[in-house]
């Protein structure tokens, strides 16, 4: 039988593997595409990574309560752990950048100052089909040029 702190530590460790496969696959892009919009590319690339812990924490929300957190403060309540569901949100320090949760809707929204993206958004909607929580990331005014493939980027 398997004992609370080990399977604590295999979900921890195969939520620190996805995020770094996430990482790594959004670095890549950045590095073998094209290069007249690489500066945009990486922006909207870290930007993504980050979008993931929330991700992670809003399907952790799920998979506890059988629904998405109406907001960010929802993700600051007690786990099954009293642990909150997202320690670092209001950590968020990139100013390039603002997070916004709504009913499961993760917004991202870059800084005027961020070029080639001022403004842009970038929209993550979590989708529920057999009790799985699935995300899609292809919505928002961030152009295509800059989204990687799993947010219906094109490549050049």
């Amino acid at each position: 039988m398997t004992s609370q702190p080990e399977v604590k530590r295999k979900k921890a460790a195969i939520i620190v593997f996805v995020v770094a496969q996430l990482i790594v696959a959004g670095l890549l892009w950045v590095v073998f595409s094209g290069t007249d919009d690489r500066a945009g590319r990486v922006k909207v690339a870290l930007a993504v990574a980050n979008a993931g812990k929330i991700q992670d924490a809003i399907a952790g929300y799920y998979a506890e309560r059988n629904t998405l957190p109406a907001d960010s403060n929802a993700l600051r309540l007690p786990d099954k752990q009293a642990k909150p569901y997202l320690v670092d949100l209001d950590e968020h320090t990139d100013p390039s950048y603002t997070v916004n949760i709504a009913n499961g809707v993760i917004t991202l929204t870059f800084s005027a100052n961020q070029e080639p993206v001022p403004g842009k958004t970038l929209i993550f909607v979590p989708r529920i089909s057999n009790g799985k929580l699935d995300w899609s990331c292809d919505t928002g005014s961030v152009e295509a040029i800059y989204r990687p493939p799993q947010c219906g980027g094109q490549q050049t």
